[in-house]
């Protein structure tokens, strides 16, 4: 059989009554959030690229023919 037992506090608390409550809020900037994310959009097109390199569905020398065609 369980037991419950009820959790009553004599006085009102005041500080924290756990310790989560005390940690100050992360402090991050624009610049920080924007370099996160442009950081992570860059390192996913790394990977696909690398991903479609190894697989053998993209070569430098296709990166080139569509290069020379564009501009001539």
């Amino acid at each position: 059989m369980v037991e419950y037992y009820d959790d009553y506090l004599d006085e009102e608390p005041t500080r924290s009554v756990v310790r989560w409550m005390d940690r100050p809020p992360v402090q991050v900037g624009v610049a920080g959030l924007s370099t996160a994310v442009a950081g992570a959009f860059l390192l996913g097109v790394v990977a696909a690229f690398g991903v479609l390199a190894v697989t053998g569905h993209f070569s430098l020398r296709q990166v080139d023919n569509r290069t020379s065609r564009s501009i001539h």
